[in-house]
């Protein structure tokens, strides 16, 4: 089969329910997933944290996606700027993780920046011939900033941040996330594919089955929402009830001035490629699922409440509710996920179909395959 022919890919074109599925191979190539790598991750807006990391001058952060290092870093000016993680001199790395810095020092030959990019020091140029150190500042990467999340972008020609989301401040300005404190973090590593991953994310067909011990049981009527010509999906739940703590569990107050199809119920959005928040009616988490090849997702969770809930002096007890729900959960979805990559990696695996329920799966797999391959009627 060959991945890249148009007319391997003519029955998922199909309308939902008349679509098979994305053929095995998409899952498991490894041709594919650099074509992913080169046509989606390198040239599309990736979220990549929040703004409430970096709380100093000096704070930075590093990121890596498909194959890619970045460093985030605050300045002495309160600008937050994206860096490529690797020295101008011989391209060592610089830094790991996060920490604070008042300036960044290359741990091979001591080449030093300033926060801001500019090269400070040029360890033992002196005698090279036409060298100015204005040109070997570090390579900056686009930045932009949307409800406290940050992104970056590689491709210098890429649209604005703005128009990459479209309308999704519709459906999430009344919740008011860049107000919203980051209270811990943690990350996964799963064996699977990262589409597996986000499909999983947007169908509600496996509550009953994968998390029948778990949130499988809260009644919600189901809505799918396709943000085109915005690059988000949604999936929309309508119920009183808030998703992100245990039936029986005590959790906090719903957030205060909710309206439109926020105040319905949880919404789970998919900014494309690979970010889903989950804003429930009294919290918001988001997960990274972040692909380190065909068949490794790092899946990294933040947990965000309104600085009213946090301040309240029951804050760290009730929150474990919150924590303990999605530690149930994720570790339910980790297995199902692995247990389908395995199935896929089956060289007797064939394509499937749709039902009604998995409309937003089949959404994002034409997507997927409008960028790998160009648009169906390009």
């Amino acid at each position: 089969m060959n991945l890249f022919d148009r007319a391997t890919y003519q029955s998922v074109r199909r309308p939902v329910l008349d679509a098979e599925t994305l053929p095995p191979g998409c899952y498991t190539s490894d041709e594919f997933f650099k074509r992913e790598v080169s046509e989606i991750f390198l040239k599309c807006w990736n979220l990549i944290g929040r703004a409430d990391y970096l709380k100093q001058p000096g704070d930075y952060f590093t990121h890596s996606f498909a194959g890619t290092s970045i460093i985030v870093v605050k300045g002495q000016d309160g600008r937050l700027r994206a860096f490529v993680n690797a020295c101008r001199h011989r391209g060592a790395k610089l830094l790991e993780g996060s920490g604070n810095c008042r300036t960044i020092v290359c741990p091979y030959h001591s080449w030093v920046y300033n926060p801001d990019g500019k090269l400070r020091v040029a360890n033992a140029m002196r005698e090279t011939h036409d060298f100015n150190s204005q040109d070997y500042g570090l390579l900056e990467v686009q930045l932009d900033i949307w409800s406290g999340f940050i992104f970056v972008n590689c491709d210098p020609d890429a649209m604005p941040l703005r128009t990459y989301l479209g309308n999704l401040d519709d459906y999430t300005a009344s919740y008011k996330f860049a107000d919203m404190v980051t209270t811990k973090r943690q990350e996964y590593r799963i064996r699977t594919n990262w589409k597996c991953y986000i499909e999983n994310s947007l169908e509600n067909l496996h509550l009953p089955t994968v998390h029948q011990n778990s949130i499988g049981g809260v009644k919600a009527e189901w809505i799918p929402v396709d943000g085109t010509p915005g690059n988000f999906v949604m999936l929309r739940s309508r119920t009183k009830q808030s998703r992100a703590v245990l039936d029986g569990d005590t959790g906090f107050s719903p957030i205060t001035g909710l309206s439109g199809t926020a105040a319905e119920g949880a919404q789970y959005i998919l900014i494309y490629p690979c970010t889903v928040i989950g804003a429930d009616l009294d919290c918001m988490w988001f997960k990274q699922m972040i692909p380190d090849g065909p068949n490794t997702v790092r899946n990294v969770a933040a947990f965000c409440f309104t600085k009213e809930a946090v301040a309240r002096p029951d804050f760290d007890r009730i929150v474990q509710n919150y924590y303990r729900r999605y530690d149930i959960v994720i570790s339910e979805d980790n297995g199902i996920s692995e247990m389908q990559y395995a199935g896929l990696e089956n060289p007797l695996a064939k394509q499937g179909r749709f039902s009604i329920s998995e409309q937003l799966v089949h959404t994002i797999d034409n997507w997927i395959l409008d960028r790998v391959l160009g648009p169906e009627h390009a």
